[in-house]
């Protein structure tokens, strides 16, 4: 009789040592897991963002750059940078781009999410038999093992395809707005160049200003000049030194610009190279410089795999209309110690809904997408049309500015000569001179606008094209 009782209560025993088992094992299988870790704004590497960056590092970068429009090239920080240094500084040390790019961490980790399968369910039941105590009767137990492994390979390869079409998208994504920062930060150092130097030119008209005022107002006490002469040089004086206000300070705002897109302190400053002779517009036919943007541009293709994405997602919402299989294993013993063994299988029954709702957002989705990438195409085509028919009105009007300014330098300068000699009125040699930096003026605007306006037709062309821009 005792071995029976033994016999018994080890059958008791023997379902809470499986339980136990079943537990001991899915403590080791989170043994795995990732932990959390607190990482605070106000950690040190936040307040070292706020530095400008380190030269060395950005010259080994620079070797290093891998960008499909943007060559690797050697910096050479010993030297003015030149426009194609600028463009990789910006690159590699923009905020904006920098937080951008951690955006690729995310699409990667969702790639690697969609190739995972479900992980199983596991269920797990035990019953303490309080009353009655009688012979035959025992605790009860049941366990289940749930897989959902046919719902998730019958979509699987659509959710890695939609994953990694995202990513592709958003690389593509970035490498655009890469591109068109690096030609941001070249045309602001190109407009830095022709402002100082504007700017220059806009101080020397102020000073020939005030010195005609100041020789008038000398030659008002002996009444040689009347009052309301006085008054008109006040005044012309007054407008130049403006003038000459306004260039420096337009010219201090392009450079805090520039450091804003290098990454740079407010306080610091680049030298920088001069750009080369902007030689003259040669006219290019815009339908084909669309042609070319159609091919080379990030932004179209970033498009193009974003709706390579969606037809994914709309496969994979079709496909949620039918049934998601899931299998279960039971395994399970009642208080009269009656053992079972065996499967289930449990699957939606399309009646009412039939993932209709989420077929008609992924259509609506895919139809928005087509009509983002024709409206794109659109706006490139006029975008590219209208710098063409702006390159071209403004390169003959610096053309033809360029061939008379020459001529009224010269002018100027025999005027002055003549002056000193006292062969011609100081007023008059002034007033050539004054027209002659109004023209310089005007001449570095339709270049410096001429110089923009080539960077922004290579941008929006989405390739470094050489019969496009030459020179800066």
């Amino acid at each position: 009789m005792s071995v029976e009782r033994a016999t018994r209560a080890e059958s008791r025993r023997t379902p809470r040592l499986r339980l136990a088992g079943l537990a001991a094992l899915g403590m080791a299988l989170t043994g795995g897991c990732t932990f959390y870790h607190p990482k605070p704004l106000s950690s040190p590497d936040v307040e070292a963002s706020l530095e400008s960056p380190d030269r060395a590092q950005l010259s080994r970068d620079a070797l290093q750059l891998r960008h499909p429009r943007i060559q690797p090239l050697k910096l050479d920080f010993s030297r003015p940078l030149t426009g194609e240094e600028i463009e990789v500084i910006a690159v590699l040390a923009n905020p904006d781009l920098r937080a951008l790019r951690t955006q690729q961490g995310v699409a990667e980790a969702q790639v690697f999410a969609s190739g995972l399968l479900p992980d199983p369910q596991i269920s797990l039941g035990y019953d303490k038999l309080l009353s009655p105590k009688n012979e035959g009767f025992s605790d009860a137990y049941a366990g289940s093992l749930t897989l959902d492994i046919l719902g998730a390979l019958a979509t699987r390869h659509l959710e890695r395809q939609a994953a990694q079409a995202t990513a592709e998208q958003l690389r593509n994504d970035i490498a655009w707005q890469e591109w068109t920062t690096a030609g941001q930060a070249r045309l602001l150092a190109l407009r830095l160049f022709y402002q100082r130097q504007a700017s220059e030119l806009a101080q020397q008209a102020a000073s020939l200003a005030e010195h005609a005022l100041q020789r008038a107002l000398d030659a008002a006490h002996s009444g040689d000049v009347s009052a309301d002469d006085i008054e008109v040089r006040r005044v012309a004086a007054s407008e130049a030194t403006q003038r000459a206000l306004s260039a420096a300070r337009d010219a201090e705002g392009t450079r805090l610009d520039l450091n804003q897109t290098l990454g740079l302190k407010p306080e610091e400053s680049v030298s920088l190279a001069d750009p080369p002779p902007l030689p003259s517009w040669t006219h290019l036919a815009p339908d084909e410089l669309f042609a070319r943007a159609r091919i080379e541009r990030l932004d179209l293709a970033a498009l193009a795999q974003g709706y390579a994405g969606q037809e994914a997602s709309l496969h994979r919402a079709v496909l949620g209309q039918y049934p998601r299989l899931g299998i279960t294993i039971n395994r399970a013993s009642d208080t009269s110690a009656v053992h079972t063994l065996g499967p289930a299988v449990t699957f939606d029954l399309p009646l009412w809904n039939r993932n209709r709702g989420a077929i008609a957002t992924a259509k609506a989705d895919r139809t928005r997408l087509r009509a983002e990438f024709a409206a794109r195409l659109h706006q490139t085509r006029a975008d590219i049309a209208d710098l063409v028919d702006t390159l071209d009105h403004d390169d003959s009007a610096r053309a033809a500015l360029a061939a008379q300014v020459p001529e009224m330098e010269r002018i100027a300068k025999e005027l002055q000569i003549a002056a000193a000699r006292h062969d011609l009125a100081q007023p008059v040699a002034e007033a050539a001179a004054s027209t002659a930096l109004d023209k310089q003026i005007t001449l570095l605007g339709l270049e410096q606008s001429c110089a923009e306006e080539r960077i922004a037709l290579t941008l929006a062309i989405g390739s470094p094209v050489a019969d496009v821009v030459e020179g800066p």
